[in-house]
């Protein structure tokens, strides 16, 4: 029957004790394991340098995935050098399952002379690849924490069994591999961080470039606007709507939550509204219509926030759905405020809602803001927000110095709450309507 063999602590463990061949090939391999950060060159190497040493048939190089429990075979070398991917067998198995398994679990070096004499050797791989398997040297590979990220494995030394020298040999490699897969591992992160944020870069350019140009003047309506996202991409949205001649739609709209989802939601109502647009002649519908598509798409578990304002360039009158967005504000030249909140719930939260417009005047010397909450909301280090009262003195205090232009409005608004927050983090977007009718 085979033995399996688990090296004792004695002096023999230590890389001293190698014959200076085994010594010069583990220099030779430190410097050639580090001369590359692509890793599954890397394991190639790591295979090339343990299967020449020890003169083994083949080897693989197991990686351990921790969060699924199992191992994952990279890189299976054969005779002549001949590299064989996992895919080309289920080069998979849990931790604590076969010899690889149990190395990966217990972290001993395991030596065998005859593998099938070991209850604990899966067959199946054999059996699968049509490989016999005979002797075998396993050791797991740590990193400078002492967690187990892999498990180098050699099957069938060419000439007799493996001895105590290679398992040393082996265990002694093993440091190097691991110094070497972390900086691969390291390398690869970096890689995809660049990646994302590229792609995160080209996400913002593209969000940024859907959010049209405010026009100056519309009829007799003077219009400004900004947004500021609170990271790369946002979840806010402003839109100019051509609805006929004499009328133009305003569009402004907030998604729950931030960054990357919030951005995709609000590109999906952007897309949905322009399209019910075209066939849709009652706004109220088209909330309607928008609610159960956002509704579907997103589960529930995301709503928008949106307002439209239909304004009219002959009368001043305005027309507007507010699905629970934040109360636009009429700030009127006597000092008094309108809210603007009439219409109906956020979008996308609750099935069969139905909306109803409500009408107001914009009329000469009035200050209409549409806004989101990352401007109201916005907070100092005493946690005391801005609110609207900080919009209204804004406004105020631009009429005082003598502002009249949406931009001048604008600015002020911006530059207050720049001052209020005194270097606070934005914790949410920032997008802010100005229109002014003229005198």
């Amino acid at each position: 029957m085979g033995r399996a063999t688990k090296t004792p602590r004695k002096a023999k463990e230590h890389p001293a004790s190698l014959n200076k061949g085994h010594l010069t090939a583990l220099v030779e391999a430190s410097q050639t394991l580090n001369s590359t950060l692509d890793l599954d060159h890397l394991l190639e190497l790591i295979l090339e340098v343990a299967t020449r040493q020890l003169t083994a048939d083949r080897g693989t190089v197991w990686l351990v995935d921790h969060k699924a429990g199992e191992l994952q075979a990279r890189i299976s070398q054969g005779e002549g050098g001949r590299v064989l991917q996992a895919a080309g067998v289920a080069f998979r198995v849990k931790i604590g399952e076969g010899i690889a398994g149990s190395v990966a679990l217990t972290g001993e070096t395991v030596r065998i002379e005859d593998a099938y004499n070991d209850p604990r050797f899966a067959q199946r791989f054999d059996s699968k690849s049509g490989y016999r398997t005979r002797s075998m040297l396993t050791s797991a590979i740590r990193n400078k924490t002492g967690e187990i990220i892999g498990v180098i494995q050699l099957l069938n030394k060419l000439k007799g069994t493996f001895e105590e020298l290679d398992e040393v040999f082996l265990k002694a490699l093993a440091v190097h591999c691991a110094v070497a897969l972390d900086n691969a591992k390291l390398h690869a992160q970096i890689v995809d961080q660049q990646r994302i944020r590229v792609e995160i870069d080209l996400a913002r350019q593209i969000q940024q470039n859907l959010l049209p140009k405010a026009p100056e003047r519309w009829q007799r309506y003077r219009i400004a606007a900004t947004a500021e996202t609170c990271f790369e991409v946002g979840g806010d949205f402003y839109d100019f709507l051509n609805v006929s001649d004499h009328t133009l739609g305003v569009v402004i709209a907030d998604v729950s939550g931030k960054g990357v989802g919030a951005a995709l939601l609000m590109s999906t109502m952007q897309a949905t509204m322009g399209a019910l647009l075209v066939g849709t002649h009652s706004f109220e519908r088209m909330f309607a219509r928008m609610n159960e598509v956002i509704r579907n798409y997103a589960g529930g578990r995301m709503f928008i926030t949106m307002f439209l304002a239909v304004l009219d360039g002959e009368t001043r009158k305005m027309q507007y759905i507010n699905a629970g967005h934040n109360p636009p504000l009429v700030i009127r030249t006597d000092g008094t405020v309108d809210e603007l909140a009439e219409g109906g719930m956020v979008l996308g939260m609750i099935e069969g809602v139905t909306f109803e417009r409500a009408e107001a005047v914009v009329g000469p010397g009035d200050v209409l803001l549409l806004y989101t909450d990352g401007l109201s909301e916005a907070d100092n280090k005493n946690d005391d927000q801005f609110g609207i009262e900080g919009l209204v003195r804004s406004v105020e205090s631009a009429r005082a110095a003598g502002a009249s232009s949406p931009e001048e409005i604008a600015r002020r608004i911006m530059s207050d709450i720049e001052e209020f927050t005194a270097g606070e983090p934005k914790k949410d977007d920032q997008t802010l309507l100005v229109l002014v009718p003229d005198r």
